[in-house]
């Protein structure tokens, strides 16, 4: 989902949201797609696993988590196993939506007809840019809006690009503003994890020497793997299979209550989404490990930061020592109270109010 949502009626508090990859297969085999989904996957989720995992994402916490996204892959690669997950989810009062390619709308008529067959489908986001538009052409996006529209579904639109300036991607966004309100469009850049890592031109990234200085907006939204993982947004550390701070557990070997109440107090999660992950660069920094860092992060990609933390033992190691600093659990804590008005660290430690 994307961080301007404008159909969401709640605000993005943590875990007010989460995300469900359902398969990995897909219609078209992006070149930055970092799952690196394709017609070639098979894997998807099994239809009794995956019902069971919405129903404890709906009971969690007797419905704190609104709303959920599907995703994959192409959640619609199987229409019918789509409306009995989405249905499911809708019954048990979860927002449904769905982040899909448009395969589907190769024609308005038949976008319109399949969107009023989805009845547990509550909004859209639509995925587009050059690498989709290769295989998957505007026109089909603009049905899709239009059929969104028609059905009073809504919608997003995110585009992804390794530049801003590049005139391919601006022509699309040109292209976009023609048919779809600003607000609409999420723009993200692209991450060179996955089939990107090898597919890319990474000299096409701008570079900077400090990373974003931004909180993270995604960090709050724990997306669930087709093998049970949970990690803590859908961003490019879902690839990573090694522990790392942001990896909260598997639903296979827990439920999502005691992964989720634990996520609660985890003080490098909540940093990142009260500070940002420059604000972790700045402590490796002090702590003498500035060496463990790249030479330069990727111009307006929060993800890159993170995930250069993410992935280096050495700073996975650092963060599990800087989680056990009583001084930084209660600034993160406190933190969380006065710039997200979110008091349940504070609450669960036990700290003075």
């Amino acid at each position: 989902m994307a961080a301007n949502d404008p159909f969401k009626p709640w605000e993005r508090a943590f875990v007010r949201e989460a995300g469900l990859v359902v398969t990995y297969r897909c219609q078209i085999s992006c070149q930055h797609c970092n799952v690196e989904a394709g017609p070639h996957r098979t894997e998807e989720v099994a239809l009794g696993e995956a019902l069971d995992w919405i129903g404890q994402i709906a009971d969690y916490r007797n419905g704190r988590i609104r709303a959920l996204s599907f995703t994959g892959g192409e959640p619609l690669y199987s229409v019918e196993r789509f409306k009995t997950l989405s249905s499911f989810a809708r019954e048990r009062g979860l927002f449904a939506s769905a982040v899909t390619n448009a395969y589907w709308a190769s024609t308005r008529e038949g976008a319109i007809a399949l969107l009023r067959q989805l009845t547990g489908l509550q909004a859209l986001s639509i995925s587009t840019d050059v690498h989709h538009q290769k295989q998957i052409p505007f026109e089909w996006v603009e049905n899709a809006i239009a059929a969104a529209k028609e059905c009073g579904l809504p919608y997003d639109v995110a585009i992804c690009t390794e530049d801003v300036e590049d005139p391919e991607y601006l022509r699309v966004i040109a292209q976009l503003e023609q048919i779809t309100a600003p607000n609409t469009i999420a723009r993200v850049i692209t991450f060179p994890v996955g089939r990107a890592r090898m597919s890319l031109d990474a000299s096409r990234y701008q570079h900077t020497a400090e990373p974003v200085k931004s909180a993270c907006l995604m960090a709050g939204l724990p997306i669930f793997l087709l093998d049970g993982r949970v990690v803590a947004c859908i961003g490019p550390i879902l690839s990573l299979t090694s522990p790392q701070p942001l990896a909260f557990g598997s639903l296979r070997e827990r439920s999502l209550q005691e992964i989720l109440d634990e996520a609660e107090v985890n003080p490098i999660l909540h940093a990142i989404r009260i500070w940002g992950p420059r604000y972790l660069v700045s402590r490796v920094r002090e702590a003498g490990l500035a060496e463990h860092l790249p030479p330069s992060f990727i111009k307006n990609s929060i993800c890159h930061a993170c995930y250069c933390l993410m992935s280096n033992p050495r700073l996975v190691q650092f963060m599990a020592e800087l989680a056990h600093d009583q001084e930084f659990v209660e600034r993160v804590a406190y933190g969380r109270v006065y710039y997200l008005k979110e008091t349940e660290m504070v609450e669960l430690l036990g700290l003075p109010t």
